[in-house]
């Protein structure tokens, strides 16, 4: 009797042993969405807003024609700190309007627009965009792309051609 009681008892340690709860520093893509919209949207920390993005990011502005293929060129790219940048009427950076958000395929979509803003003297937006992230098993972005209707067109005059593989 006691040798079954042990028995049982320790299969029942066993089997607990097998099942792994998840992780509760694991979080869904929705919570990735959210937690990097509401950091790009306050525009104030660049480093936490870089901790969203895998070291070989590749970023493709598919208007503005840019490529960037790793994280300092994401950088230097995105600068915060160049220029002088203010969004108008106390709104945040941008708003998003739909999101859509694929679990399989670790992507996010996002669609809004870009609130007006003021950059070196230059009164700008809005904005529409719509942004395609790509997302790594470690939820960070490997792959961003951009869709943003800049205005004036002067913005992106001298575009490259990105519909040309590299």
């Amino acid at each position: 009797m006691l040798r079954n009681l042990c028995l049982g008892t320790l299969l029942v340690f066993l089997c607990a042993c097998n099942v792994t709860p998840k992780s509760e520093s694991a979080i869904t893509l929705s919570e990735v969405a959210k937690q990097y919209v509401t950091a790009y949207q306050k525009r104030e920390n660049f480093d936490e807003f870089l901790s969203y993005y895998d070291e070989n990011v590749v970023l493709e502005d598919m208007l503005y024609g840019i490529r960037v293929n790793n994280k300092r060129e994401f950088a230097e790219f995105f600068n915060w700190a160049a220029g002088d940048f203010k969004v108008l009427n106390n709104a945040p950076t941008f708003v998003v309007t739909q999101q859509v958000i694929d679990e399989q395929q670790r992507t996010i979509v996002l669609y809004g627009s870009f609130n007006p803003f003021v950059y070196n003297t230059n009164q700008l937006g809005p904005w529409r965009f719509t942004t395609l992230l790509k997302l790594n098993e470690d939820g960070l972005i490997y792959y961003q792309q951009d869709w943003i209707n800049y205005f004036p067109r002067s913005f992106i005059n001298e575009a490259n051609n990105l519909n040309i593989k590299p």
